[in-house]
């Protein structure tokens, strides 16, 4: 009798858990992921040091370091502030609605117009999180050398609260006392999609495969059951959408959300492929300018690795970079980064299911590129690395983790001789 009570017990303690959301910190919610469900770890993690690698038998040791960044988790921005406070509002004009749902009665929206799009707390603690990861992780690269990092950020605000939280963080692994450096603002490095017209009119014309998904069965099965959870007629499918940002902002920032009552984690998995045709058609391989344009960021790369190599002076150990989820993407894709076998589209939701191209793993905030360029000490040979969220990954172009920089360097020619100008010019 008393295990059949306790069954009952856990088996109320995770219908609860389910109901307030818990069970969703997972990457399934898009660009709005936290790092660290992303990660899944950090609990008692061993940092492993990167410092040397060994490529046919010998020991090669890093010279120079180019990090690009995502900024941290952040408040949602202003146009979904408002949608927020406008659905919220006209639910609770309903009723109904609030009879059968309590807490739209007292709920108050916990996001302030006036930090709409800045650093949150998570935020901070994912910047200094990676500040010291990194500094672990290249500890030999940094130690009397943070003078000789290069720090880029974009015009957005986000990306100067990434950077001072994370150069504070790696400051004190390093046990420096260096002072807090004025970044260099590079829109046309960090921000190439937005200076791009050959881009933007592609983009105008990509989201065929998303708006085919957004209007069709599957998304109509989640609107009309949350239809009959709240007890209404008439709600837009943006109205859902709404609510899953109300959902992935709180349950990211406050760990819970009563908003992601109305949702699976099934419903979830669907909205993230909607998300993820977006990406794949407008930053991701549906067209070759979606790659191409990165130009600014990959030929910056690829030169100073030229130059280190070329003129073997130390003076710039790494250049790190905080920039958006529309920067990172193109650049993994520019790489061959998580390009599945086939096309991501409308009706092919199933058969993506385990696909390489998923943004809630692999663009979550604060998400990271590393390629590391190491010296090998008897050869003199210079090979790569890369490192995608901390973790070292194959190089699609020589299939193996570390490369020769010579077959890197002539694998991804068209990175380092590109025109960004040529590339982004309409007809």
């Amino acid at each position: 009798m008393t295990s059949y009570i306790l069954s009952i017990v856990l088996l109320a303690t995770v219908v609860v858990e389910l109901e307030c959301g818990t069970n969703f910190t997972k990457p399934v919610f898009n660009v709005m992921t936290p790092y660290s469900w992303a990660k899944d770890r950090y609990v008692n993690e061993t940092v492993t040091d990167e410092s040397n690698v060994m490529y046919n038998g010998e020991v090669c040791q890093i010279v120079n370091l180019n990090l690009l960044m995502r900024h941290v988790a952040r408040y949602p921005s202003l146009y979904w502030i408002r949608r927020m406070k406008n659905l919220h509002k006209m639910m609770k004009q309903n009723p109904d609605v609030v009879k059968k749902h309590n807490f739209l009665k007292t709920w108050i929206i916990p996001f302030a117009e006036e930090n709409a799009y800045s650093m949150s707390a998570l935020g901070n603690e994912e910047a200094t999180t990676l500040g010291r990861t990194f500094g672990e992780k290249f500890k030999q690269l940094f130690e009397g050398k943070m003078d000789l990092i290069d720090y880029t950020i974009t015009s957005k605000e986000v990306t100067q609260q990434s950077f001072h939280a994370f150069h504070k963080s790696l400051n004190e692994t390093i046990l420096a006392d260096a002072p807090m450096p004025i970044p260099t603002v590079d829109d046309e490095r960090l921000r190439f999609y937005s200076k791009c017209k050959k881009y933007r009119t592609y983009s105008d014309k990509s989201n065929v495969e998303y708006d085919a998904f957004f209007g069709g069965t599957k998304m109509r099965t989640i609107v009309d059951k949350i239809k009959k959870l709240l007890g209404v007629k008439n709600l837009k499918t943006e109205q859902v959408i709404t609510m899953h940002q109300i959902c992935a902002f709180e349950l990211g920032i406050f760990n819970q959300s009563d908003w992601c009552s109305f949702f699976t984690l099934d419903d979830l998995i669907v909205l993230d492929y909607l998300f993820d045709l977006s990406h794949f058609w407008q930053r991701g391989f549906g067209y070759p300018i979606n790659w191409q344009m990165s130009c600014p960021f990959t030929r910056h790369m690829l030169k100073r690795f030229d130059d280190i190599i070329a003129y073997q002076i130390e003076t710039t150990v790494a250049d790190i970079q905080f920039a958006h989820s529309y920067t990172l993407l193109p650049v993994y894709t520019a790489f061959g980064l998580f390009k599945d076998s086939n096309t991501l589209l409308a009706n092919n939701f199933e058969s993506h299911k385990s696909r390489l191209f998923r943004v809630s793993s692999a663009c979550p905030f604060s998400a990271n590129l590393g390629t590391a360029l190491y010296k090998c000490g008897v050869s003199g040979n210079f090979v790569v690395k890369m490192f995608v969220n901390e973790e070292e990954v194959n190089i699609p172009a020589c299939g193996s983790k570390v490369c020769l920089y010579q077959d890197f360097k002539q694998a991804y020619k068209l990175l380092g001789d590109c025109d960004f100008q040529k590339i982004c010019k309409t007809q």
